[in-house]
């Protein structure tokens, strides 16, 4: 296993500072649209994820990371009702 650097360490916890800047909008837009507290993290979870993997978002400005963050958790909103209102078989 690869150890960190401390200039990665610290470019991790940044990211991760970033990240929690917009934990809780992301939970309030997914619970918005999926009226559902266990939807709503895991999909804002997830639309995090999605987000912790695009570098250019870390380049943005705050507002622009939080419009970011809602059209994530829209896309992943629909993916989840999609798969919720799939029958299954």
């Amino acid at each position: 296993m690869k150890m960190l650097t401390p200039s990665r360490k610290r470019e991790l916890q940044q990211k991760a500072n970033i990240l929690k800047r917009h934990e809780i909008y992301a939970y309030q837009a997914a619970y918005y649209l999926l009226e559902s507290e266990p939807l709503a993290a895991v999909t804002a979870t997830k639309a995090l994820i999605a987000i912790m993997q695009d570098e250019s978002f870390f380049q943005l400005t705050e507002p622009l990371q939080q419009k970011r963050v809602k059209q994530a958790v829209m896309k992943q909103s629909l993916l989840t009702m999609s798969a919720v209102l799939q029958p299954s078989v």
